[in-house]
């Protein structure tokens, strides 16, 4: 009975070791990982089986000690494949930063906190304190863990507080964002935006002001989102959603192929948001995509029932001439690009 109750208790720790492997596999950083908790579990189960060895109890449990070995070793070697990523973003960090710097004609440390051109800057400088010190003031009332929407005109002409009301969102959700901003210039705004508010998921909407250049290097945009996202991983714990350019455009369609591959490849998780252009209230149809996603609990009947109820009004309301809609038409508030 013993035997029994200790492999029981053996097999609960086993489960979660896999789990966790998956997990930290899919995360391809090893921010979130100790490498002295891993090292004392494995002193643990060598102990355990050594014990099983000194008393020559040759059985199932000294089976599941061994078991159990294998797949924290392997947690250690994912570590270290980890922290090789790890290091290869830094790299490409700060090669990114130092070509900030030549192009700009900054020192290296002012590339760093800048990454914009001098003229686009200059243009936004005010407009994006008085945003941040907007921001600053809403921080001292939000709640830790909530969600936090953070992009550029997309999600800056998002009206949270009544989308939330009529979709029956209970987490708190918060939008940061900041219009007519570029990838390139968002690192200054992350403290305020994102690391005050310690949020459990984050959705990031960059790219519909950077393709509005016709010569959008898609290559240095991914490498600037890759850079965005491996700050944000070391300074938060939160989950993080890369959504889609929200767009038809050809830089669009191609910079999302990347995003998709990108989410893969760092652990966070897509959002393709594109069909909202096909609805006749894209702000509902979008905002729709994202809360699926937003809830800390599994969608349920009610939940899913109000979505379809949603789609298919959508789909099934024609435009009267001689009827006005109750509801305000809200393709205004967002921007097709």
């Amino acid at each position: 009975m013993a035997e029994l109750l200790e492999s029981t208790m053996l097999v609960c720790f086993g489960l979660s070791w896999p789990m966790n492997l998956l997990k930290n596999i899919k995360a391809k950083t090893a921010k979130t990982m100790s490498l002295q908790f891993i090292l004392l579990i494995i002193a643990g189960y060598i102990a355990g089986i050594c014990a099983k060895l000194y008393s020559h109890k040759f059985n199932y449990v000294l089976v599941v000690y061994l078991l159990n070995l294998v797949v924290v070793s392997a947690n250690l070697a994912v570590y270290f494949i980890n922290r090789h990523y790890d290091r290869q973003t830094q790299k490409a960090g700060r090669k990114l930063i130092r070509e900030l710097s030549g192009n700009t004609g900054f020192s290296s440390d002012a590339a760093h906190t800048a990454c914009a051109d001098t003229p686009v800057k200059s243009s936004r400088n005010s407009q994006g304190e008085d945003e941040m010190e907007k921001y600053r003031e809403l921080n001292s009332i939000t709640e830790a863990g909530g969600v936090v929407l953070f992009g550029s005109n997309t999600f800056a002409s998002l009206p949270i507080g009544e989308l939330s009301q009529a979709f029956h969102i209970t987490e708190p959700i918060y939008n940061r964002s900041v219009k007519d901003i570029r990838l390139s210039q968002i690192e200054t705004y992350l403290k305020v935006c994102l690391y005050d508010l310690n949020p459990r998921k984050i959705f990031v909407n960059m790219g519909d002001i950077d393709i509005l250049d016709e010569n959008v290097n898609i290559d240095d945009f991914i490498s600037k989102y890759e850079w965005l996202l491996y700050m944000i991983h070391t300074k938060t714990q939160a989950a993080i959603y890369i959504v889609s350019i929200v767009s038809e455009s050809t830089a669009a369609q191609k910079i999302n192929e990347q995003l998709k591959k990108l989410a893969a490849q760092t652990g966070c998780k897509y959002v393709d948001a594109v069909s909202a252009l096909e609805s006749r209230r894209p702000t509902l149809r979008l905002f729709e995509l994202l809360k699926v996603h937003m809830r800390n609990h599994p969608i349920n009947f009610a939940d899913a029932m109000e979505a379809g109820a949603l789609s298919n009004q959508k789909k099934t309301e024609v435009p009267n001439d001689r009827q006005k809609s109750p509801e305000p038409d809200m393709d205004a508030v967002y921007a097709k690009h």
